[in-house]
C-alpha cells in the first residue's frame, strides 16, 4: 500500500510540474519563456514551433519518470524504497528546471537572430496611481478573525494533552505569519505600468492587488481549517474520525484546485486588459529572468508576481531572498536525512528497537523516536498480541510497510509504537492513559522480554 501511495504522489508531482512549467510557453504580457516579444510575432511559426517543442519535452520527462516510478515495486528494503522515492522526486525536478533554462536560452537566441529586440522604455511613474495603489486590496482586518480563531484553537490544543498539540500550535503560528507576510508583500508591490494607457494601468494594478490579497487572506483560513481538522479527528473515534480525515483530504485537494483556477482566471483577466492596447511597455526585465527566477540586486522588492501569473516569487538578488532560498534548501536536506537515517538504522542495524528493564521502570527506544519511560507501578497489564486492534491512526511518527514508530491512536486509545511489523507477536503494555507496543527484530527476544517483564511485575507487586 505504501508503494502505491508513493508512486501516486510522484506521478501527481510530475503532472503538476509539466503543466505549470508549460504555462511559460503561453504568451502572458507579451512574455514567452521569460522573453518579451513584440506583439506581432507572438504567433510566428518559429515561436510556436519552439514553444510546442518545449511543452513536448516537459511531458516526455513527466512520462519517462512516471514509468520509472514503478521500479519502486522491485525494492526489498524500506530504506531503499524511500531513497528511491527521494531520487525520483528530486531528479525530475532538476530535469524540469534544466529544460526550462535551456528553452529560455533557445527563445533568447531566436529573438536575437530574428531582430525582435524591443526598445527599453523608462519606468513610468504615475503619482496618482501610486498614492491609491492599494485601494482595491483586502486589508489586514480580514486576518483578525483568523488570528483570533488560531489563538483559541492553539489554547484548546495545548490543554487537550494531544500528542501533536505543540507541533500543531506552532504550525498555526507559522501559517498565520506566512499569510500575513504574503499580504504585506502584496501591499508593498509597486505600481505596475505595463502600458501607456493610465486607465488600463489602474485596472491592471487594482485587479492584481485585489486577487492576490484574496489569495493571502484565503490561505490564512485554509491553513486554519487544515490544521484544525486533524486535531478534532484525533479527538473523535471510529467512523467519525475516518470521515473527518477524508473530508480534510477532499478540502485540501479542492482548495488546491480552486487556488490554481483562481490564479489562471487572474492571468486571463490581465491578458484581456492588455489586449485592449497596441503597445506594451518593455523595461528590459528579461535579463533578470534568465534562469527562470528573478535575480536583480538593484530592485528593492523581495516579493513580486512571477511572469506566468500563478505565483509570488522571491527576488534572489536581495540578501533576504538568498537567505530564504538557503533555508528552503536546508529544510529539504534536513527532511531528507530525517526520513532516511531512521529507516536505514532500522533496516541494517541488529537491534534498532531497544528495551531496558530497570528497577522501577521500562525504557523503550527506537531510532529518531521519542523514548518512553514506563513506570512499573503504572502498568496494568502485559500481553502478547498478533495484531493491532482497529482503528489504527498515526498522529505523528513513522508508518511504513515494515516499521511503525511514534504516536498513534489504536482502538481509540493513545499508543506509542516501537514495531517491526514483520516480527510477531507484539508486546503490548497497558497503562491507564496510554498503551505501548514493542517488538525486537527477533521474535524470541520479544518473548523473552515479555517473560522478564511479567516476572518483574509479579515481584514488584509483592514488594
Amino acid at each position: 500500500m505504501l508503494v502505491v501511495i508513493l508512486i501516486g504522489v510522484l506521478i501527481f508531482v510530475n503532472v503538476i510540474m509539466a503543466f505549470s512549467l508549460g504555462l511559460a510557453a503561453k504568451p502572458h504580457k507579451n512574455v514567452i519563456l521569460e522573453n518579451t516579444l513584440p506583439k506581432e510575432v507572438l504567433e510566428k511559426p518559429e515561436v510556436k514551433a519552439l514553444t510546442k517543442k518545449y511543452r513536448l519535452r516537459l511531458w516526455q520527462i513527466a512520462g519517462i519518470f512516471s514509468l520509472l516510478n514503478f521500479t519502486m515495486f522491485l525494492t526489498q528494503y524500506e530504506s531503499f524504497l524511500m531513497t528511491l522515492f527521494w531520487l525520483l522526486l528530486l531528479i525530475p525536478m532538476g530535469a524540469f528546471y534544466g529544460t526550462e533554462i535551456f528553452y529560455i536560452r533557445q527563445m533568447a537566441q531566436l529573438k536575437a537572430k530574428k531582430g525582435w529586440q524591443l526598445p527599453v522604455t523608462p519606468i513610468l511613474v504615475d503619482t496618482k496611481l501610486t498614492q491609491t495603489k492599494n485601494r482595491k486590496m483586502l486589508g489586514f482586518k480580514y486576518l483578525i478573525p483568523a488570528f483570533i480563531l488560531s489563538v483559541v484553537l492553539a489554547l484548546i490544543m495545548l490543554k487537550s494533552q494531544n500528542d501533536n498539540a505543540v507541533i500543531l500550535s506552532i504550525s498555526l503560528v507559522v501559517g498565520g505569519l506566512i499569510s500575513a507576510g504574503l499580504l504585506y508583500g502584496v501591499k508593498r508591490l509597486p505600481v505596475s505600468a505595463p502600458t501607456k494607457d493610465e486607465t488600463i494601468n489602474r485596472q491592471y494594478n487594482d485587479l492584481t492587488k485585489h486577487d492576490w490579497s484574496v489569495v493571502a487572506v484565503g490561505s490564512a483560513y485554509g491553513i486554519l481549517v487544515a490544521l484544525a481538522m486533524p486535531f478534532f479527528a484525533s479527538q473523535l473515534s471510529g467512523l467519525w474520525a475516518q470521515i473527518t480525515v477524508w473530508l480534510l483530504l477532499i478540502l485540501v485537494v479542492g482548495f488546491s484546485f480552486l487556488l490554481v483556477a483562481y490564479l489562471i482566471s487572474l492571468r486571463k483577466k490581465q491578458d484581456a486588459l492588455l489586449s485592449q492596447v497596441t503597445e506594451f511597455r518593455y523595461q528590459g526585465e528579461d535579463q533578470y529572468w534568465r534562469f527562470g527566477v528573478y535575480i536583480n540586486e538593484s530592485d528593492h522588492r523581495l516579493l513580486l508576481p512571477d511572469r506566468i501569473g500563478l505565483n509570488m516569487t522571491m527576488n534572489l538578488g536581495r540578501p533576504m531572498g538568498k537567505i530564504f532560498m538557503g533555508a528552503i534548501v536546508l529544510l529539504v536536506v534536513g527532511v531528507l536525512f530525517a526520513t532516511l537515517i531512521p529507516i536505514y538504522l532500522m533496516d541494517f542495524t541488529k537491534d534498532p528497537f531497544q528495551a531496558a528493564l530497570k528497577e522501577d521502570e521500562l525504557v523503550l527506544k527506537a531510532p529518531f523516536a521519542a523514548t518512553s519511560e514506563v513506570k512499573l507501578a503504572d502498568i496494568q497489564q502485559v500481553t502478547l498480541v498478533d495484531k493491532l486492534k482497529s482503528p489504527v491512526e498515526r498522529t505523528s511518527g513513522y508508518g511504513g510497510e515494515d516499521y511503525s514508530t511514534g504516536y498513534y491512536m489504536v482502538a481509540d486509545k493513545k499508543a506509542t509504537l516501537y514495531l517491526d511489523n514483520r516480527s510477531l507477536p507484539f508486546l503490548k503494555i497497558t497503562t491507564k492513559n496510554r498503551d505501548y507496543y514493542f517488538t525486537f527484530k527477533e521474535e524470541q527476544k520479544t518473548k523473552q522480554l515479555y517473560q522478564k517483564l511479567v516476572t518483574k511485575l509479579q515481584s514488584y507487586s509483592k514488594a
